[in-house]
């Protein structure tokens, strides 16, 4: 899984990030502005959501098609105003990658939930979430 590659985020032109410490970004273009001026909820919520695939494969490598991750829940909270360029970070508890690998290989599935923080370049966070991700073995 290359979250670059999926046309959703080819449409968005989402990025890898050239900041330090980041993941993923989104240009400041004028197409993801909503009616006040700031960047929209939904682009902000792409960005966050294609972090989190980008973190789940940082952490999981690639599976070659040996298991497939789908989102299954998330919970998002939209903090300050979000303008300019953004710029994403995250992470997934070590302990539970560890542990989330050993249920893949014992029962074949597991969820596992990725905090992804969007901010714009002043370092504000703009958006703070939990993707969660189930993740299965693939049929054969």
């Amino acid at each position: 899984m290359n979250v670059l590659k999926l046309p959703f985020n080819k449409v968005l032109m989402i990025k890898k990030s050239e900041l330090p410490d980041t993941v993923l970004m989104l240009e400041d273009k004028e197409k993801y502005q909503n009616h006040v001026g700031t960047v929209h909820a939904s682009a902000q919520y792409a960005l966050a959501e294609a972090s989190s695939g980008e973190i789940l494969e940082r952490n999981f490598g690639n599976w070659n098609g040996a298991y497939f991750p789908v989102v299954r829940r998330v919970e998002v909270k939209y903090k300050n105003p979000a303008k300019g360029r953004l710029f994403s970070t995250g992470f997934i508890d070590a302990d539970r990658v560890m542990k989330a690998k050993k249920e893949l290989s014992e029962k074949g599935r597991t969820l596992v939930d990725v905090m992804v923080k969007v901010m714009d370049e002043g370092k504000n966070t703009t958006f703070e979430s939990t993707f969660t991700w189930f993740i299965a073995k693939a049929k054969e």
